[in-house]
């Protein structure tokens, strides 16, 4: 086969190569019209949770010129730049940080990579397959606007380096195909490209994106090397040996080159992340099981594999094609022998379609168990290989559908070579993908029945596709079978073919069909979900009331003051108050989809779910992260809040804690702050006679032990006839005092059920009681709910047990913890465990007081100072400054202390007391401790990662190197010019 000479645009002479890059970014445009020409936005799902807060947390820093090193404000202290999902170093990003917002800098992203993902396939197409340009048109658009690459769009960092991945055939292609340049100066040059496409995949933060790449690569060069063996004995069987050669000669050691040049153009953020990788919760690799969840299940194939036309389908699992493209690239698969480039790319969809299928695949069990294999979740992202193949193929398939047009409708002398030599047979291939894709269809017909027994999965559901929907399916595969099978080709005369009527117009006709599927498809991706802006910028209550607590006037919106950290334990099965007000601003403007999103994003606001924390400078216990983070030292402290048994790898406590965590633990993690919701609150009346209810919190229920007393933390200035509780015992006696100072024992008198009544000695005056608490005599008793009533005009404040105030009540409850430790405290005592599961087991003692004793992790030595008598610590710690990365204290004791800091524990993390170094120590269990002597001192802890200086160092060689090999290159080709 002899390279095709290009088609050219008629009429528009040298500016012919502009017109596909205006054709792909018009039709990008057209499908995301939406996203593209209004202030829309995603707030949904990872985009709104997860990377809208990190890229306003990076972008806040890139302003200011820092390096966010570190963060505050999740998981109670966490590396930033180390987690790789930030993409703090990817090029693209910079800009729109620089000019955007986070919600239109991922729309602008989006849609630049989109344009960059489908002018690269164009490419790859014209290089890799040496398709003409129509042809390579078509492969652009089925991987650009196709079902896998559009339904990324909600997780910016898979799409950003999945963008990336046709280029490498591109490079690939180029090296291996050039015959003029000198082998040492192509091999350079691809190794440069190869080395600036891997570090942008790894900057963009998504390893996984890589490693499938590295995968495809290794795959083509396998199917080009077997090309050679497949293809016949003939001119074409020599030109791939020689193509293959260098291939072997070139292109191999070029992309080894360029993907170790890469990693020391990346260390500068590869470094920091394998420092993180082995301290994450993760680290050692995942489980078989955890390798292997979010399989393709096989009785979604067809849902995955073909338009849906208004049905939705788990993102990961949507890799719809038309049934054209399909029809296409099976004729295109039939050419594996005689086309170069064929075999590869059917590999591609054939090893790609296995690998997604992960756990129903028995070879994915041995491979799970591989380096690198195990390190990723979602087999279905494998699915990425099969829809990049299929484009492909399906190019090549549209290139003979052209080949065979122009051989009917253009006089023989006027055809290229290649046309002239090929008269394609495509009935046999054609009948075959009819058998496939109508096998494909009733696939779907019996999964309706087998998904009774087998289900599919919480995440995709099984859901039947529509009537409508499988008449489509049929319609488009009969009229693209007859269209491309009517099309019979046969000699006349000697210059001269016969032809069929309208078959000159059936390669466009089958465009267009293809291109209108796809877009009618498309409308349930994710990227038609766009809502308000206001989703996003808008505050709502609970969030200023906590910025307006924990943020001192003037402080710079990612620096907070260090006051306190709050933990949400809400699930959002509220309704907003606000709702009806919402429906109303926005029935003229949002259709109903969008308002759901809308609601349900503001919701995520009113509890200030992980990781919202991180876009508004708000410090939490919580975060969210499905990747190397939390730490492995935060996943072990949660399990002192979490129920028995239960760990969380990726954070979102309020999803495992099914109460309110007992006190002393949320006292030592600083969370002053606690936010719930009120689906669990009652109303209740207040008993025969009285024409009220009466609204109980339910949020802090107490056991008060069998000898003791459990007062009511803050009580309000309110004026009460009666107290109300509910409680499952029998009540025993209620202290209370009034404001005047008297004192009554009272006894309960049962009301209904298991709600109890305490009337005050004055029933018909009411009382301003100054404080209230139960007492249990010789049986415990415990306290769900307790409310102060005013019976004299119905009125009445739900209180709280125990050491909480709550300060604000609206959609969500937010309750002060009144005993909360400051960030910063200093002990007189300590010991010290070996370990932490050691350390741990001596938090959970019950003499364990955290602002007495601390639990320092390792073993002493002589130089450590040693417990004082015990003393008390008159003065406490004041926090001075309090940056990402620097912290300030000012130290004042009058004996030898321990300071400790309770942020997260980890390495890179620098102490001084009156600017000489100091040990740091690993204390209960992942905080910061200094030992302090006696005087006044000032203590300033500052993050100095080794992990990011060595990395910077070899970034810069390897900057270094990239620009010598690009030198080199260049004079080589000056001089062959």
């Amino acid at each position: 086969m002899t390279p095709s000479n290009p088609t050219r645009w008629p009429r528009y002479g040298r500016f012919s190569h502009l017109i596909f890059p205006a054709l792909l970014l018009g039709l990008i445009l057209l499908f995301f019209a939406k996203m593209a020409f209004s202030n829309l936005i995603l707030a949904r799902g990872d985009t709104f949770l997860y990377f809208y807060p990190y890229w306003e947390a990076a972008a806040e820093a890139l302003r200011n010129g820092r390096i966010p090193l570190w963060n505050p404000d999740l998981f109670m202290g966490a590396p930033l730049l180390a987690n790789s999902q930030v993409g703090f170093f990817y090029p693209l990003n910079w800009p729109l940080w620089l000019l955007l917002a986070p919600p239109y800098a991922v729309k602008a992203s989006i849609l630049l990579h989109l344009f960059i993902g489908g002018w690269g396939a164009y490419l790859a197409g014209r290089r890799a397959l040496e398709l003409e340009t129509a042809a390579a048109g078509v492969t652009a658009v089925l991987f650009t606007l196709g079902g896998y690459l559009t339904a990324q769009v909600e997780h910016v960092n898979q799409l950003q380096g999945l963008a990336w991945l046709p280029w490498f055939l591109v490079v690939l292609a180029s090296c291996a195909g050039d015959r003029d340049t000198a082998r040492w100066a192509a091999t350079a040059k691809a190794a440069a490209a190869f080395a600036i496409l891997f570090a942008l995949q790894l900057l963009a933060g998504h390893t996984q994106t890589t490693f499938i790449t590295g995968v495809g690569v290794l795959i083509w060069g396998g199917g080009l090397w077997l090309s050679g063996f497949a293809a016949r004995r003939t001119e074409m069987a020599l030109r791939f040996r020689f193509y293959v050669q260098r291939l072997l000669t070139r292109a191999a050691p070029a992309f080894v080159l360029g993907a170790v040049l890469a990693l020391l153009v990346t260390a500068v953020q590869l470094l920091p992340t394998l420092e993180l990788i082995q301290h994450s919760s993760r680290e050692g690799g995942l489980t078989a099981n955890e390798v292997l969840s979010f399989s393709l299940h096989p009785l979604l194939l067809a849902r995955a594999l073909l338009p849906g036309y208004g049905q939705s389908l788990f993102s990961e699992y949507v890799a719809f094609l038309p049934l054209t493209a399909l029809l296409l690239a099976i004729l295109g698969g039939w050419q594996w022998k005689r086309w170069r480039g064929a075999l590869p790319a059917l590999l591609l969809v054939l090893v790609g379609l296995s690998l997604a299928l992960g756990l129903f695949n028995p070879l994915n069990w041995l491979l799970a168990r591989l380096p690198g294999f195990n390190l990723f979740r979602v087999p279905a992202r494998w699915l990425i290989l099969y829809t990049l193949g299929v484009s492909l193929l399906a190019g090549l398939g549209w290139q003979i559908a052209q080949d065979r047009w122009q051989q009917q409708t253009r006089p023989w002398p006027q055809l290229a070579p290649r046309v002239q030599r090929n008269l394609w047979q495509v009935e046999r291939p054609l009948r075959l993908g009819l058998y496939l894709l109508l096998g494909l269809i009733m696939w779907a017909s019996v999964s309706i029945i087998l998904a009774k027994f087998f289900p599919t999965g919480a995440e995709a559901p099984y859901e039947a596709p529509h009537r409508a929907t499988v008449l489509l399916w049929l319609a488009e595969l009969i009229l693209a079978y007859f269209w491309l099978s009517g099309e019979r080709l046969r000699r006349q005369g000697k210059w001269g073919l016969a032809t069929v009527p309208g078959a000159a117009h059936a390669p466009w006709l089958l465009w267009m069909v293809g291109t209108a599927v796809l877009f009618a498809a498309s409308r349930s991706q994710p990227y038609n979900n766009l809502t308000t802006p206001e989703a996003y910028f808008d505050l709502r209550p609970p969030i200023t009331r906590l910025l307006a607590d924990t943020q001192a006037p003037g402080s710079d919106h990612q620096l907070p003051t260090a006051d306190s950290r709050f933990l949400s334990l809400s699930n959002i099965f509220f309704d907003p108050g606000d709702q009806a007000e919402i429906d109303t601003i926005y029935a003229d403007q949002l259709d109903e989809a969008a308002r759901y999103d809308y609601t349900v994003a503001i919701k995520q606001k009113e509890i200030i779910a992980p990781n919202l924390p991180l876009a508004y400078g708000l410090a939490a216990v919580d975060g969210f992260d499905g990747g190397i983070l939390p730490l492995r030292l935060y996943s072990q402290m949660m399990t002192l809040l979490l129920p028995e048994g239960v760990e969380t790898r990726d954070g979102r406590l309020r999803e495992y804690l099914t109460a309110v965590p007992a006190a002393h633990w949320l006292d030592l993690f600083n969370a002053r702050y606690l936010i719930t919701d009120k689906t669990g609150d009652q109303w209740r009346a207040a008993g025969e006679g009285r024409d009220f209810s009466l609204f109980f919190d339910l949020q802090h229920p107490t056991t008060v032990a069998a000898g003791e007393t459990m007062a009511v933390g803050y009580v309000p200035a309110f004026e009460g006839t009666a107290v109300y509780i509910i409680s499952s015992d029998t009540p025993g006696t209620l202290l209370v005092t009034a404001e005047t100072g008297a004192q009554w024992p009272l006894a309960a008198a049962a009301v209904e059920g298991d709600l109890w009544r305490f009337a005050l000695p004055t029933p018909d005056t009411p009382t301003r009681l100054t404080s209230i608490a139960f007492a249990a005599e010789a049986t415990p008793w415990t306290v769900q709910a307790v409310t102060l009533a005013n019976e004299t005009d119905g009125t009445f404040l739900s209180l709280v047990a125990g050491q909480y105030r709550l300060i604000h009540s609206g959609d969500v409850k937010i309750y002060e913890n009144l005993d909360v430790l400051p960030r910063a405290f200093l002990v007189e005592d300590w010991q010290w465990q070996p370990a932490m599961a050691a350390a741990l087991n001596a938090l959970q003692q019950t003499e364990f007081d955290p602002t007495v004793t601390a639990v320092i992790l390792g073993n002493p030595t002589a130089a450590d100072i040693q417990p004082a008598a015990h003393e008390p610590i008159a003065d406490q710690p004041v926090i001075l400054s309090y940056a990402p990365e620097e912290i300030t204290i000012a130290v004042t004791t009058t004996t030898p202390a321990l300071l400790v800091l309770t942020d997260t524990f980890y390495p890179g993390w620098e102490a001084a007391i009156d600017g000489q170094a100091a040990a740091l120590q690993q204390v209960d269990g992942m905080f910061r401790g200094v030992f302090v002597p006696a005087g006044e001192h000032q203590v300033t802890m500052v993050y100095r990662p080794d992990s990011f200086k060595m990395g910077l160092w070899l970034t810069e060689i390897g900057i270094g190197v990239w620009l010598l090999l690009v030198g080199g290159t260049a004079v080589s080709w000056r001089k062959t010019r």
